[in-house]
């Protein structure tokens, strides 16, 4: 486990490091205090900084004798929830155009909440409706930035 948190913190520096060398590139806008490349390095500042803390707790940690080394096998229930975990990201980025973020975003959240266990459907309904507004309204409002309409395009 100690050799994999290492490399997986290695790999996890290399990506960061590139993902904010790709940001020094982004259009600068003159009047736009805040541009494109500002979510996508402190991302990538994240990354860093927590792939470089799983490094150092790999370094100081003792092995444990009893510990059983982790397999990654298909018939996993946590490796079957990741998987579809990542088949709702990919219809989601598939409906993203097609329907909308309005209306795809809030379905994507309450997949995610019942595949983590969540069965509070009305706190699901809210909280993902909720969410969706609050971002869309600081992407199109604030920021002017056109977020997908799908097929509300006409209503608004």
């Amino acid at each position: 486990m100690k050799k994999a948190n290492i490399a997986c913190g290695l790999v996890g520096m290399a990506f960061s490091a590139y993902a904010f060398i790709q940001t020094l590139g982004f259009r600068k806008f003159p009047l736009v205090p805040i541009g494109p490349e500002f979510f996508p390095r402190y991302m990538a500042g994240g990354l860093f900084i927590c792939s470089a803390v799983l490094i150092i707790q790999a370094l100081l940690s003792k092995p444990k004798k009893t510990e059983k080394s982790p397999t990654i096998s298909p018939f996993d229930k946590g490796m079957q929830r990741l998987f579809v975990g990542i088949a709702i990201i990919i219809v989601y980025a598939m409906l993203w155009e097609p329907l909308g973020f309005l209306i795809a975003s809030p379905l994507a959240m309450m997949a995610i909440m019942l595949l983590c266990g969540y069965r509070r459907y009305s706190m699901m309904v809210i909280f993902s409706l909720g969410t969706t507004l609050v971002i869309f309204g600081a992407f199109r409002i604030f920021l002017n930035i056109n977020m997908p309409l799908g097929i509300l395009h006409g209503l608004l």
